[in-house]
């Protein structure tokens, strides 16, 4: 990430799109971190989960296109939680807070067993190489 960290690209998002962090549980530790960029108007927006060993930023260059075609992208960064039901009710808490109508969910692209993988290899652009 070293030299995304130095791009024009990243260095605009970062001083464009402000991060947030927002508590919704009783546990003043569990702090979500989020980008959240687009018409505010949009109460169902795309929403990035990172992978397990990344931050929200990996996705910069996805909120940069998506909000230029007018959608609203939310990118999180999620605090610890030691199962899933936990993570599910703190994941909703933030929803609500947020103020969001709905969320869609589409894992079709993980039936495409030949693209899929890309997702996690490249998950802020395509590799140059």
């Amino acid at each position: 990430m070293g030299e995304i960290k130095v791009s024009p690209d990243y260095n605009w998002f970062r001083g464009s799109v402000p991060l947030k962090k927002i508590i919704v549980d009783d546990d003043d530790s569990k702090i979500w971190s989020l980008y959240d960029a687009g018409p505010r108007s949009i109460r169902c927006p795309l929403i990035f989960l990172p992978p397990v060993s990344g931050t929200a930023d990996v996705f910069f260059r996805q909120i940069l296109a998506l909000t230029g075609w007018g959608y609203r992208v939310i990118a999180l960064q999620y605090p610890v939680y030691w199962d899933h039901l936990e993570f599910c009710d703190g994941f909703r808490k933030l929803l609500d807070h947020l103020q969001l109508d709905k969320l869609l969910a589409d894992a079709s692209i993980y039936a495409q067993k030949d693209s899929s993988w890309k997702l996690f290899i490249w998950p802020s652009g395509p590799y140059d190489g």
